[in-house]
């Protein structure tokens, strides 16, 4: 689950789903308490008129009247805290009254004092004003005034409907956000992707929709340099190729006159081990122009299924003439869909390789396994493991961790096996040995 969020495309869906959330609420709740403390102003102006105008027009005698009968329809307080006079609700007078005492006692320092809303047993809502009027010099009492705040409530519902409107909105958002960093991501996946594969030397033509943006061009731009890239290799093999047949022909003379040399001065000693060191370097030579020339080689295009087994053991009966005290077991067996000589000669640098680095009577171990329409072929030996600083060059062409050849050997393995559709890897090498993985298309 974790890797969803490593994506570009989810981390820009929750940043753009915050920044909505957060504007949704900067600009839902000043707009809530605004129209509130508006509404609540507007029914405290209300009821200090309310309240002005009663006091001003209320007989003292005829309140005091009112208070010894315990007749009327008004809402009076006495000093004893007791409501003697009721006119309305007389519930939320009597409630009013018990929870608003602090309020009360500020009126009677000669203020207008306002309660908070409250709600009566039936769930209406009221906000009170209270007053001190004076009945004679030594008696006075408090009016107390409730006014409806029903109305109120459509404060709440507009509340709410900001709400469902921030929650929709902030959803809608999520999935524009998704949407529009999808159609980013991917386009820009692919180009990783295609990047990739330039940099590992084996990439197609990218395919991307036609974009007219910064990404199209980058697009454009990475196909282009694949086009560079590939032409510019094929005119360095295409040289390649051209230098190693120019040297390929008078080698070839070269090779035919040791030999007669070396035939010729057979019963003379000196003159004959000259010949035999000519005739060797002349063989290593044409061994280099043949690496130099299977390296710029393209495949050809006629591929038949062969049995990888077959192949191998055709390898290691030639191979155990340079190297007859090496241990060499093949284990298991599949078919391929290769060129013979092609996929021969990647197999033979490898095992040559192998049969180099261990040493005489040590097993080389071959195992042969097909899984998921793949052949997989290991090649494991004993010997002295590869360093580990020089393990990702090992495939570049021209390297070489040995004092003689030309550093083509795995190169050339490597693209042969990669125009096969297939792929090498070095599995591991440390002192347990060193295994090199080949895998092909099965057959």
């Amino acid at each position: 689950m974790m890797h969803l969020f490593r994506r570009l495309s989810w981390k820009l869906a929750i940043v753009t789903g915050i920044l909505v959330c957060l504007v949704v609420l900067a600009l839902s709740v000043p707009i809530y308490w605004q129209t509130r403390n508006t509404l609540e102003d507007q029914l405290a102006d209300h009821l200090r008129t309310n309240i002005e105008s009663i006091s001003e027009k209320l007989d003292p005698g005829l309140i005091d009247f009112i208070r010894k009968y315990s007749a009327g329809a008004i809402y009076l307080i006495d000093r004893q805290e007791n409501i003697f006079l009721v006119a309305g609700n007389r519930a939320s007078a009597v409630q009013s009254s018990m929870i608003h005492k602090h309020e009360i006692q500020k009126s009677r320092a000669k203020e207008i004092a306002f309660s908070p809303l409250f709600s009566d047993a039936s769930g209406k809502t009221y906000k009170s004003v209270f007053k001190v009027m004076y009945i004679d010099n030594t008696s006075k009492i408090v009016i107390g005034l409730d006014a409806d705040a029903r109305f109120l409530k459509y404060t709440a519902r507009l509340r709410r409907r900001i709400i469902s409107i921030g929650i929709i909105v902030l959803i809608f958002s999520i999935i524009a956000a998704s949407i529009l960093s999808q159609t980013l991501t991917r386009p820009l996946r692919q180009l990783t992707k295609f990047a990739r594969d330039i940099g590992k030397g084996r990439a197609e033509t990218a395919n991307l929709q036609k974009r007219y943006d910064e990404i199209g061009f980058l697009g454009k731009t990475m196909e282009n340099m694949r086009h560079e890239i590939d032409q510019r290799e094929k005119d360095n093999k295409q040289l390649i190729a051209s230098v190693a047949h120019e040297i390929r022909n008078p080698l070839a003379g070269m090779q035919v006159n040791a030999e007669l040399l070396l035939e010729t001065t057979r019963n003379m000693k000196e003159i004959h081990s000259y010949s035999k060191a000519v005739t060797k370097e002349i063989a290593n030579l044409s061994n280099i122009v043949e690496n130099f020339l299977a390296y710029a080689r393209p495949i050809e295009s006629t591929l038949t299924s062969q049995s990888i087994r077959t192949i191998l053991e055709e390898i290691i009966t030639n191979i155990q003439q340079d190297f007859p005290d090496h241990i060499i077991k093949i284990y298991g067996d599949g078919s391929a869909t290769i060129h013979q000589g092609k996929i021969r000669h990647a197999f033979f640098n490898i095992l040559k390789n192998a049969c180099e680095s261990s040493a005489p009577n040590t097993e080389i171990m071959i195992s042969i396994q097909s899984k998921n329409e793949l052949l997989s072929i290991s090649i494991l030996n004993r010997g002295q493991p590869i360093p580990v600083e020089v393990q990702s060059q090992i495939f570049e062409a021209f390297f070489s961790t040995k004092t003689s050849g030309v550093g083509l050997g795995l190169s050339i393995s490597k693209s042969i096996v990669e125009q096969h559709g297939g792929k090498i890897l070095l599995a591991r090498s440390d002192s347990s040995g060193t295994e090199f993985v080949i895998q092909l298309p099965t057959g």
